[in-house]
């Protein structure tokens, strides 16, 4: 009986045994499964995420070509734009010297010039009343605009019959400002323009021309005349040491002939004026007495 229960024991032992190698082995493959498994999916991670890194690359470098695109569109159409402003202004240039072409000078006052506005600007940036704006244009033009008997060598011959004693080449006040001179009419221009730009209406300004008689010379001259109150002034911009000369004192002066005033808004020929007695090599350098 022993014997038998003996037998059964190590026959227990032996199946247990078995059955414990059975479930260690079974661990065994399961977790060679499973790391097969686990090993596959972290390759398809690893895959998947590649796929993604390149997707993102993609992705950002698609984004650079756009934004190199949108770029190029913008600055093309900036380009555009300025073409545009370009043609803009030729237009208006174009426009204007068929008015000049015309005979008519009141053109020259361009009172809606940027540039020009932009100059004004800085100079009265201080004053406060009108009478201040007035002055400080006033000093600016004779103070820093340079006075030369040909404001440029360009030449310029207005077509007849406009102003019939007119010889030498005519500024816009743009011209001046850029070039900061220019001779008795183009330095006259700039100023009638400011003078229109800080407020002064077009009865109370205007650039004046004629025939004007000093040290025994004569000859082709343009001044400012401009109104101050109940009196009228002439503003000898060319002379910068000179303020506002009583127009009777003026004329007292040089004996002038009228020959044409104007300013944007008016232009009035004397019936008297002609050009008889001024030849180109007579132009008059004014000098301030």
């Amino acid at each position: 009986m022993r014997r038998i229960i003996l037998a059964g024991l190590v026959i227990i032992s032996l199946l247990t045994s078995y059955y414990t190698y059975s479930l260690e082995q079974n661990e065994i493959k399961q977790g060679d499964l499973i790391s097969k498994e686990k090993s596959d999916l972290e390759d398809k991670i690893k895959g998947i995420e590649s796929l993604i890194q390149q997707v993102e690359q993609d992705i950002a470098e698609k984004k650079t070509l756009i934004q190199e695109e949108q770029e190029t569109q913008d600055d093309i159409r900036g380009q555009i734009e300025k073409l545009n402003a370009q043609k803009s202004e030729l237009e208006a240039e174009l426009k204007l010297y068929r008015e000049i072409a015309r005979g008519d000078p009141r053109v020259l006052i361009t009172i809606d010039n940027p540039l020009v506005k932009e100059k004004v600007e800085e100079v009265i940036r201080l004053c406060k009343t009108r009478e201040e704006r007035q002055q400080a244009v006033f000093e600016y033009v004779r103070k820093e605009i340079e006075y030369v008997t040909e404001g440029n060598p360009r030449r310029w011959y207005y077509p007849q019959p406009f102003l019939k004693y007119k010889f030498d080449f005519w500024q816009l006040p743009r011209e001046t400002v850029k070039w900061r001179k220019g001779d008795c009419e183009d330095v006259s221009i700039l100023l009638c323009t400011m003078m229109r730009m800080v407020g002064v209406p077009p009865s109370d300004v205007r650039v004046v021309l004629g025939l004007v008689r000093s040290d025994g010379g004569v000859g082709g001259h343009a001044w400012i005349e401009f109104k101050l109150g109940d009196e009228w002034y002439a503003l000898e911009s060319t002379c910068p040491t000179c303020n506002y000369i009583r127009k009777s004192v003026y004329y007292d002066i040089l004996n002038p002939q009228i020959w044409a005033w104007f300013n944007d808004e008016e232009y009035h020929e004397e019936e008297s004026g002609g050009t008889e007695d001024v030849t180109e090599s007579s132009i008059f350098t004014f000098v301030c007495v």
